[in-house]
């Protein structure tokens, strides 16, 4: 017997993730971001920064006795928040793009027709990387802790994918 591989019968790609796109803002909002086959779905996944070990050691002294305690600490919070943001991105993933958008006030979908440009700046000598998203007359700002060149240059492959001509990278 064949196997009937119409269109109709094949289930949808899932979407490209990328992890960890922070708001600027107090408190920081994480976005997860599901790259879908005619738009982009930034899904809120979290509320704290996505480096409080750095931040958390360099409040109290850096390497020293104090900031590696709390180095340590703040290694702890980073693991539970990212393990909470996979599970709560994981979640989601499966769904069509409007129900991402419908779960939280914070989400929100960009077609592809809508983004006029992306701007991808970094890392910088931090390994922060810089993201703005041009759609709809309006900037949308994020950034990335800790990128290597090499994560940085797979995030810049994956929007390039998808929104090809419209990104520029610096």
């Amino acid at each position: 017997m064949e196997e009937n591989n119409t269109p109709e019968m094949q289930a949808p790609k899932p979407p490209t993730v990328l992890d960890g796109m922070m708001q600027p803002g107090f408190p920081v909002k994480v976005f997860t971001t599901l790259f879908f086959e005619n738009c982009v779905v930034f899904c809120k996944t979290g509320s704290f920064a996505t480096d409080s070990a750095g931040t958390m050691r360099s409040a109290l002294g850096g390497y020293t006795g104090a900031g590696l305690i709390m180095g340590a600490v703040g290694t702890l919070v980073d693991h539970t928040n990212r393990e909470s943001r996979v599970n709560k991105a994981a979640a989601v993933a499966a769904l069509e793009p409007q129900k991402i958008v419908a779960a939280h006030s914070r989400n929100f979908m960009l077609p592809y027709s809508s983004i006029t440009s992306v701007e991808l700046k970094g890392p910088n000598f931090a390994g922060e990387l810089r993201v703005k998203v041009y759609a709809g007359g309006k900037k949308h700002k994020f950034r990335m802790d800790k990128q290597s060149k090499s994560t940085g240059k797979y995030i810049t492959d994956v929007f390039n994918e998808f929104l090809a001509g419209k990104v520029v990278a610096r």
